[in-house]
């Protein structure tokens, strides 16, 4: 019950490995059935966009540009949900998981003769979001759409554990190691499972969406309710009896 008690409740360990999951397994999904783009490792895209261009691809460069373009719009987005809804809502972060629930629905729905030119770049919007709402995890920063950073915050954490001993530094190792795992992990599985259902496999992401936004949401509401229970079980001090004050008066 501690846990559902914390400040930011996003930053929660499961959620972030979660998320860090299901990125890898969105990124693997694009490069395997959508013409090597990746959706969220936008370093990769701008390698991909430089030999499209030097071998004269145009299919090629416009969607890798498209791409790195909502990825940006993703980012600014969630700039703007935050500046408009965080001030009135607990819940600003959980309209980015729905948008990306929904666009992965579509994208499974949609046949594999759609250019990759219309699907790539609405899940580069929605990676971005996802990314960049939920960068977070247990005071520390990461990402949950590539690993890169997420790899060299790993060894040096751990590096410096068994050098200086420094006290945290394990757990910190423990903690990035540990999202590398889920990365790969993901991306292992979305592997796996296009052999199987090919387009289709984007599904099972929208199912996981479903699920690590509704242990959020499910968590923000017990912690709602244990504040109210708080609240009502606190001593009640010089608070004047209403029938008592009206014959006073």
């Amino acid at each position: 019950m501690r846990r559902y008690q914390q400040a930011q409740l996003f930053q929660l360990r499961e959620i972030a490995m979660g998320l860090t999951f299901i990125g890898g397994f969105i990124d693997a999904y694009t490069f395997g059935q959508r013409g090597g783009v990746l959706a969220a490792g936008q370093t990769g895209n701008l390698i991909f966009l430089s030999v499209d261009i030097a071998q004269h691809n145009l299919p090629g460069v416009l969607t890798k540009l498209l791409t790195v373009v909502f990825f940006i719009l993703g980012v600014v987005t969630v700039g703007l949900l935050n500046y408009r809804l965080r001030p009135t809502s607990h819940y600003w972060r959980l309209p980015t998981l729905l948008a990306e629930f929904v666009v992965c629905l579509v994208v499974g729905g949609l046949p594999e003769t759609v250019p990759n030119l219309i699907v790539t770049p609405p899940l580069a919007f929605v990676m971005a979001m996802q990314t960049t709402a939920f960068g977070h995890i247990e005071g520390h920063g990461y990402n949950n759409v590539f690993s890169t950073g997420n790899l060299k915050k790993a060894t040096s954490a751990l590096t410096d554990y068994f050098i200086y001993r420094q006290p945290g530094t394990l757990t910190t190792g423990i903690i990035y190691g540990g999202l590398v795992v889920s990365f790969a992990g993901g991306a292992i599985i979305s592997a796996l499972l296009q052999g199987w259902l090919l387009g289709r496999t984007i599904w099972c992401a929208a199912g996981l969406l479903l699920i690590v936004g509704g242990y959020c949401l499910s968590a923000k509401m017990m912690r709602s309710i244990n504040e109210q229970v708080k609240k009502g079980t606190e001593p009640v001090v010089n608070r004047p009896v209403p029938f008592l004050t009206d014959r006073l008066e």
